[in-house]
């Protein structure tokens, strides 16, 4: 589920990096011979609105005197969104959302999480072993003994004094997402965004990684035939990454080798992908806010070298999964687009790997018109891609993710290019929101033709099948 973290700034909650360290919550990579990603979450989050400043008076519950029992002011609302399915496992997302009301009616504090649902058919002691640890592992995030919730009713009481202010309702958002599915395994990143006033908040995600097979919650040490070995020879394969320019650029510095080990693998902020093994870390632990989530990744080819077991082998196709950039000159804030790479891949499986740098929509201040960017090997090829939007694009919006991706493409499976675009249709969904049609338009590229337009499929490859 592509869902945009929230961008709402705040110092960071005790409850969000508690829950991250007890539980253990994009981007290009870099030039790697094996290939690898580096995450830009400062731009790519939740699609859902922070809630700020609601005034909802509804649903209040009061004591037999008539007072509001801010208390008990709690009102709660449920739905199931996307289902999502892959080989013979099916998951079913529930969204709840809590509202704490203050005295006076107003929602001080809002709480939504998504949990999702595991079901395997032909193996339903397996899922039910999963849902199991899901549940108790998502009590972590309910309002109950919530600091965040004493934080907002107290500060909320505060602005109501003489010195005063406007007070934003505060807020936690816990989304998930599924980065793997298959018949080894299931992989959900989960990310929890926190907001306490100020211009935003903060966010971090963690990995929680099951056996399909026995479901089993998978530990880091569990997934290799030498843990000592597979630690130490990961984390000098990060170490070589963080050196690298993509990011360097994100980094606060060139991390030690004992911060960066702490930063990787101690708690659960890794998960499986369809690319590889990511290693997650949150806004400013390694780097700053602006620099997002960023992402140390393993590519498969390269954990097969290093010991990991053939369990978890991935055999479907391949997703990389990016992110648009968004750089701005700091002393004019004047958007860059000077195609300087933020990434490098093989793109026409000849050994050699192109320099990509992929721009969302570009303004020109002077003429407010907007275009595409994208450069491959310093060529700007962004006409090639607004071309095909051109007849849709005045009813949708290109998604800030697009993708690395191959399958049994006409070109012969060497990687390709996802765009993701969604189209806007006529009506609503069931849920009051505007019909979507999401698609995928994949572009392949040699050096003879440059990048050129193959075809379009439903949905977004970034996600596991969805019927």
């Amino acid at each position: 589920m592509n869902r945009k973290k929230k961008s709402l700034s705040r110092k960071v909650s005790t409850t969000l990096l508690a829950a991250l360290l007890a539980v253990s919550v994009g981007a290009c990579g870099t030039k790697d011979n094996a290939g690898q990603e580096i995450a830009d979450g400062a731009t790519e989050s939740s699609d859902t609105a922070q809630t700020e400043s609601s005034e909802n008076n509804t649903d209040t519950a009061q004591s037999e005197d008539g007072a509001v029992n801010s208390d008990t002011n709690v009102t709660n609302s449920s739905s199931d969104t996307d289902i999502q399915t892959a080989s013979n496992v099916t998951v079913t997302f529930n969204e709840t959302t809590d509202e704490i009301k203050a005295d006076d009616g107003k929602v001080i504090f809002t709480n939504s999480v998504q949990i999702p649902v595991v079901s395997m058919e032909g193996a339903a002691d397996i899922a039910e072993k999963i849902n199991a640890d899901l549940e108790e592992y998502y009590q972590t995030f309910s309002t109950a003994d919530n600091e965040l919730v004493e934080m907002a009713k107290e500060d909320h009481a505060a602005s109501l004094g003489e010195d005063g202010w406007d007070f934003l309702g505060y807020s936690t958002d816990t989304s998930t997402k599924v980065t793997r599915m298959d018949e080894a395994v299931i992989s959900f990143q989960i990310t929890v965004s926190d907001y306490t006033g100020g211009a935003h908040g903060n966010y971090g995600s963690s990995g929680r990684n099951y056996s399909a097979k026995t479901g089993e919650l998978l530990a880091f040490d569990e997934i290799s035939k030498d843990h000592e070995a597979f630690h130490a020879t990961v984390l000098d394969y990060m170490i070589n990454l963080a050196d690298t320019p993509a990011y360097k650029d994100k980094l606060f510095g060139p991390p030690s080798k004992s911060d960066l080990d702490s930063a990787l693998f101690d708690g659960d902020n890794w998960i499986f992908t369809r690319s590889g093994i990511s290693f997650l870390t949150p806004p400013y632990l390694l780097g700053p806010y602006a620099s997002g989530e960023i992402a140390f990744r393993l590519p498969y080819e390269k954990a097969y070298d290093l010991g990991l077991q053939d369990d978890y082998r991935y055999n479907g196709n391949f997703v990389d999964e990016r992110y648009y950039i968004y750089k701005y000159d700091p002393e004019t804030f004047e958007p860059v687009v000077d195609g300087t790479p933020d990434c490098y891949f093989d793109l026409d499986g000849d050994g050699t790997e192109e320099g990509l740098a992929f721009y969302g929509q570009v303004v020109d201040p002077e003429t407010g018109e907007s275009r595409y960017a994208f450069y491959i090997d310093g060529k700007d090829y962004g006409d090639v891609i607004g071309d095909e939007l051109q007849n849709s694009k005045d009813n949708g919006y290109m998604e800030t993710t697009y993708a690395m991706y191959h399958a049994d493409a006409p070109d012969g499976g060497v990687p390709a290019i996802a765009v993701l675009f969604t189209e806007f249709g006529e009506g609503e969904d069931e849920n009051g929101d505007p019909l979507r049609y999401p698609r995928s338009y994949i572009f392949g590229y040699t050096k003879e033709k440059g990048l050129y337009y193959m075809y379009w499929e439903e949905g977004f490859v970034t996600l596991p099948t969805q019927p």
